[in-house]
């Protein structure tokens, strides 16, 4: 006779998985403590993912997309001209309140072990590409200097945000304060070099990062989707 399946068993490996991570740390998981804590089997771990990594990748990926909506909400709360410095103070705000997402960009190896110096894939070619829809549609809604070219921008822009995911590996951990200082002085870098000198559209501006967001999000919950 069958055994019965288990209700959500994925989502139950997740909720295990996040709360071992914080409770004793990543590099001190194993695939039966996931088990144990999920009340499963572990070869049914396996019937969902082919190994820790894959797990971790899903978590990571399920608070991403939490951080992603939380940005979001702030976006559409936000009084008047949502720029690109208020985005990323945002987005590191949003960050800080999440327990992984803060040991990825502080590079806490006893949370995530040596997935904190090795983030990064080829999602984020997508990501740019969209960022540069968004960099061009912040031009013409007079936010941005439109005479600045739109790709060195999103160079720019992307340069600084792999460098915060792989700095860890070589500079080491960071504190949140120092996140939010180099993040911080960053937004207002960009704020400043790229200002315009053009009336700015704030309902387009916040348009445009929505719109980046929805773009964010459908590409993290199909991500989310059993292989």
């Amino acid at each position: 006779m069958p055994r019965p399946l288990i209700p959500d068993r994925r989502g139950r490996i997740l909720a295990a998985a996040r709360q071992l991570i914080l409770d004793k740390g990543w590099p001190d998981t194993t695939v039966a403590d996931l088990a144990a804590r999920a009340g499963i089997g572990k070869g049914a771990v396996y019937l969902e993912f082919a190994g820790k990594a894959a797990i971790l990748a899903a978590v990571l990926n399920r608070d991403m997309r939490e951080l992603t909506a939380q940005v979001h909400r702030s976006v559409l709360s936000a009084p008047g001209l949502v720029d690109l410095p208020a985005v990323y103070r945002f987005a590191v705000a949003a960050t800080l309140a999440n327990p992984l997402m803060s040991a990825l960009y502080l590079g806490d190896a006893a949370v995530l072990g040596e997935h904190v110096r090795g983030a990064g894939d080829e999602r984020y070619l997508d990501r740019f590409r969209w960022l540069g829809d968004y960099v061009g549609q912040l031009q013409r809604a007079g936010v941005i200097d439109p005479a600045v070219s739109t790709e060195s921008i999103v160079r720019v822009l992307g340069v600084f945000t792999l460098g915060l995911l792989h700095a860890p590996g070589v500079f080491g951990a960071m504190s949140a304060q120092e996140l939010q200082e180099a993040v911080g002085l960053f937004a207002d870098l960009v704020g400043r070099g790229l200002a315009s000198d053009l009336p700015a559209d704030p309902a387009a501006a916040r348009a445009a990062q929505l719109s980046l967001l929805a773009r964010l999000d459908d590409q993290l919950g199909r991500l989310e989707e059993p292989a």
